[in-house]
């Protein structure tokens, strides 16, 4: 599938047919895709729950204010954000040349350990560029997602086992869609979006 066609065929889907499943093979192919997804550092601040077993997503959808395509999806991923990251430096840089290694292990330390918001801050966007990859790979795989930041934080991270080194950042369901898709909402014209040199500049305005 052309990138252009899945950018514009993703949506949030929210009605998923509650009796198809997904195997750890389609898992397998689809989190390697994601795997790929940029980071600072390359620290790769991401990680993944995925909940498929019926009595946990019944569970995931009363913490999640009782959001239907939650527990009706083939599963519901809870993509966590790793506050620690910087401490697997040595491990990710483990083939660099030595000289890279002590350049960029003790500045990634300095840049982190001390900096709890830093390090959260840093967690939330890599994770979310992760879910970004997550749902336009589904997609080119044929699945629909969903992302969801309305549940319980505290209440979800205790479901699936979240210690004091991982939050977790949105929920993704992934499934197959049902019924019909309703028509794309509003999107702000690329002129108010996109400004050219500073924020009072200049629109884009692409010619016809």
């Amino acid at each position: 599938m052309e990138f252009s066609d899945v950018v514009s065929g993703r949506r949030s889907v929210k009605s998923y047919d509650a009796a198809h499943t997904i195997s750890d093979d389609q898992l397998a192919t689809l989190f390697d895709r994601v795997s790929l997804s940029p980071s600072s550092f390359n620290l790769q601040h991401w990680r993944f729950v995925v909940v498929r077993d019926a009595q946990r997503k019944a569970a995931m959808r009363k913490l999640s204010y009782g959001q239907e395509q939650v527990e009706n999806a083939s599963a519901c991923i809870v993509v966590v954000g790793r506050l620690v990251a910087h401490e697997d430096a040595p491990t990710i840089m483990a083939e660099a040349p030595q000289s890279v290694r002590e350049s960029l292990i003790p500045m990634i330390n300095g840049l982190y350990a001390d900096n709890a918001a830093l390090r959260r801050d840093e967690a939330i966007r890599s994770a979310s560029l992760a879910a970004m990859t997550l749902m336009h790979a589904a997609y080119d795989m044929g699945y629909a997602t969903g992302p969801l930041i309305g549940f319980d934080s505290k209440g979800v991270s205790e479901l699936v086992g979240l210690d004091a080194n991982h939050i977790p950042v949105m929920l993704v369901v992934l499934g197959k869609q049902t019924g019909t898709m309703r028509p794309r909402s509003f999107r702000h014209p690329l002129g108010d979006i996109v400004k050219l040199e500073a924020m009072d500049g200049a629109g884009l305005s692409p010619s016809d």
